[in-house]
């Protein structure tokens, strides 16, 4: 005899699945992935000398085009963090979405700081793709923090 299972169960499985990631984050070789149960990000990885990047996963509401929530972020970072845009350009990601990545540069004191903000924007989602630290430690883990963009995937 077929057994009926609960609508209050079927329910319960569908809110499970809509909490998850909708992305797959790929971890540079040389980084360790962090536990982010409390945090901001959905992902975050760093290396043993304190690069970090991290991925946050936004809905996408209001709607806006990438151009839009790019220009958002350069105006925020510029205007309230301080940050002077060295450089944007194209980016494509492992399952075959095209952004933009903004490259900045900050100074702490008389320590030089860069930061990388990748943002990828879909119907439903705003992803950004964050690495950053001493102007030394990133241009050391560039190759990584590029891997990490290329070789994140939107499912």
């Amino acid at each position: 005899m077929a057994r009926t299972v609960p609508a209050w169960v079927v329910a319960s499985l569908l809110l499970l699945v809509g909490c998850g990631h909708t992305f797959e984050a790929a971890t540079p070789p040389g980084f360790v992935e962090l536990d982010e149960a409390d945090s901001v990000y959905a992902y975050r990885a760093m290396t043993a000398d304190g690069l970090v990047i991290a991925v946050r996963e936004i809905e996408h509401e209001p709607k806006g085009e990438l151009a839009f929530w790019v220009r958002a972020i350069e105006n925020r970072l510029r205007q309230r963090g301080g940050y002077a845009l060295l450089e944007t350009r194209s980016v494509n990601c492992r399952s075959g979405q095209t952004g933009k990545q903004l490259r900045f540069g900050h100074d702490e004191g008389s320590r030089p700081h860069l930061y990388t903000v990748s943002v990828f924007v879909t119907d439903d989602t705003i992803y950004v793709i964050e690495a950053g630290g001493t102007k030394k430690l990133m241009e050391k883990h560039t190759d990584q923090v590029d891997w990490s963009v290329k070789n994140f995937a939107i499912q």
